[in-house]
């Protein structure tokens, strides 16, 4: 084996990297692992583009064809987008996190009860002279989803899901964002009033539930007046039974702090 003295080779083949400076080094060692140039680089940044020459130059590469190639590809790019907007100079393009505002103001109906439109929610993310159009615009089913499942957290999600299964909120995503907040509304209202009547019903069956004890109670007392007794005499008759508190109480239609204080008035 023959060891070769990198002093002793000659320059074209000793690598200029240690020569650069600093900042260059990266970009040297970017394009000795096989990436490719920035082509904003190579346009605007003078030392990138010395860097990427230097470095063809040593390796016996062809810069002039392959940088006009990334520059025409970056300037076709750029005329088709251009093509685009000049072919729809009114098409308004809403990010993803507005989708997913206007989904948030739908579901918080389900919060606050407040009546509000489809169109007010868009106008409040959207310009005025867009907001039509944006609410109206087909082809919106993927964006809507993609707001929906960035809302997984709010209440009236996690209710809606509970309610309607399988299907899950996602499934209320339509081809229009008017159309997809409508049916969020619609959602987070419907269950807002399940949830109401469900709170009315728990209340009443709670009041049932005391009228019932009360109607009870008064009837105890009722019945031991009607043998002559009053409700005092037969607690402490009661009382010299042997019976404790809660049966007293129970008995007689007496709350169990009235039977204690009848009993230690008696001395029992």
């Amino acid at each position: 084996m023959i060891d070769i003295d990198m002093n002793d080779l000659p320059p074209q083949f000793i690598s200029p990297r240690s020569q650069l400076a600093k900042y260059a080094q990266p970009w040297w060692d970017a394009f000795d692992s096989g990436k490719q140039p920035d082509p904003a680089g190579l346009r605007d940044i003078p030392a990138y583009k010395a860097t990427w020459d230097l470095y063809c130059e040593h390796v016996g590469r062809n810069t002039s064809n392959m940088g006009a190639a990334f520059f025409e590809l970056k300037q076709a790019e750029r005329n088709y987008y251009a093509a685009v907007r000049a072919q729809y100079p009114n098409q308004y393009r809403v990010p993803q996190t507005d989708y997913n505002g206007m989904v948030r103001d739908a579901l918080d109906l389900y919060s606050d009860g407040k009546k509000r439109s489809a169109s007010g929610i868009v106008a409040g993310y959207v310009p005025t002279d867009h907001a039509r159009a944006v609410a109206n615009r087909k082809g919106q089913r993927k964006r809507m989803k993609r707001a929906i499942d960035a809302n997984k957290a709010h209440p009236a999600h996690t209710a809606i899901t509970s309610r309607i299964g399988k299907q899950g909120t996602n499934s209320m995503a339509q081809d229009t964002v008017s159309m997809t907040l409508v049916r969020l509304m619609m959602e987070a209202g419907t269950q807002r009033t399940l949830n109401e009547h469900e709170r009315r019903i728990a209340d009443m069956e709670a009041r049932m539930k005391e009228l019932e004890a009360f109607k009870a109670s008064t009837e105890k007392r009722h019945a031991i007046e009607d043998t002559g007794q009053t409700p005092e005499q037969r607690v402490i008759e009661l009382r010299k039974q042997g019976l404790g508190y809660k049966a007293i109480s129970a008995a007689t239609g007496t709350s169990q702090s009235t039977v204690r204080n009848w009993v230690k008035a008696h001395g029992l």
